[in-house]
């Protein structure tokens, strides 16, 4: 008898409504590939694109979206022989079509087949959802501030849009190895949250000006490093709130592609403008140990059950969420949520 499972499904292109949550015949594990009962899965702003349309993808509908998995072996396809059935794990998204619930089916189910090579075994499946919350913003926010950008200890770092996944994650990576750390936000709560999290300044920016109150927590020279991944809106400020010599970072755009660069800030400064993009399998490993090891605690801002996915992805899109948001498959939803309470 064929089994079914709990499924997230884009059916169209479009708003919130586009996407429900219906039964789905469960997938089952080709040549080189596990089958991964989720156990949780971090939404991320993919989510968000892919459910709306991107002019460069095509995606058979309906669709299920998800990157970010942890959860257990189900079951192993042909020609894979561990990890046997049962053992944690932890999902890298990046695949070689690019990446899990953008270019294949995702974990906003509760079922998802994976490439055999992307599991990361984790020791036990304590602390599940603080792992389901690392690869894509915490990967990004690693491989962003240590490898592209080189932050150091004592240097200052600007994170604009610093209360979402990525920028939450910044200001943890970059406290832990001694950065100073300015976070621009658009409320004084999430200052005060941020503030709590190690920040060492805070610029609340409603009306999106938030340039001429950095460039005074800086002494009017700039910062070593800045991170803008919103794009089109903030990168015009963020341009001149890098110091001479100084590196500006971008790992995204959720506001726009098309930003304007004030090309006389770059020659005269002598700003490098550097890219990033995702994460690498080492970044996953490193974090997996701090992790494990209780020297990083991912910043959770709700969990929610699969059957409410799309207010899940809601706290994203309407930009209430502080870190990130989680959801959990109905049948484990109390079981896990209690866990990481005691």
């Amino acid at each position: 008898m064929t089994q079914t499972m709990q499924a997230t499904l884009i059916h169209a292109h479009g708003g919130p409504d586009q996407l429900v949550v219906d039964q789905l015949t469960r997938p089952e594990p080709g040549a080189g590939e596990v089958l991964v009962r989720v156990g949780a899965c971090a939404v991320n702003h993919l989510d968000i694109f892919v459910r709306r349309g991107m002019p460069a993808l095509k995606v058979p509908l309906p669709h299920t979206t998800g990157g970010d998995i942890a959860g257990w072996i189900e079951e192993l396809g042909p020609g894979v022989h561990d990890p046997e059935p049962g053992t944690p794990i932890l999902v890298d998204p990046a695949v070689a079509e690019g990446a899990l619930g953008e270019n294949r089916p995702g974990g906003l189910a509760e079922y998802v087949v994976v490439p055999a090579e992307n599991v990361i075994v984790l020791d036990d499946a304590r602390r599940l959802l603080d792992f389901a919350a690392l690869p894509i913003a915490y990967g990004t926010a690693h491989r962003m501030l240590l490898t592209r950008a080189g932050l150091a200890a004592g240097e200052t770092v600007v994170l604009v849009g610093a209360s979402g996944g990525v920028g939450v994650a910044c200001v943890q990576l970059a406290k832990r190895i001694g950065a100073r750390v300015i976070a621009c936000t658009s409320s004084d709560e999430k200052a005060t949250r941020l503030r709590a999290l190690g920040a060492d300044e805070t610029v609340v920016a409603v009306d999106g000006e938030f340039g001429g109150e950095v460039w005074n927590h800086t002494g009017r020279e700039g910062a070593d490093v800045v991170v803008d991944y919103s794009g089109k809106e903030t990168w015009p400020q963020s341009i001149r709130c890098v110091r001479r010599g100084g590196r500006l970072l971008t790992c995204g755009a959720t506001t726009g592609y098309e930003a304007v660069t004030d090309l006389r800030y770059v020659w005269v400064r002598e700003i490098d403008i550097r890219g990033s993009d995702g994460w690498t399998r080492d970044d996953l490993l490193v974090l997996r140990r701090l992790v494990a090891e209780g020297e990083l605690r991912p910043v959770i801002h709700a969990v929610y059950p699969l059957s409410r996915a799309r207010d899940a992805i809601a706290e994203l899109e309407e930009r209430r969420a502080f870190g990130k948001v989680l959801v959990v498959p109905d049948a484990l939803y109390d079981e896990l949520v209690d866990s990481e309470k005691r």
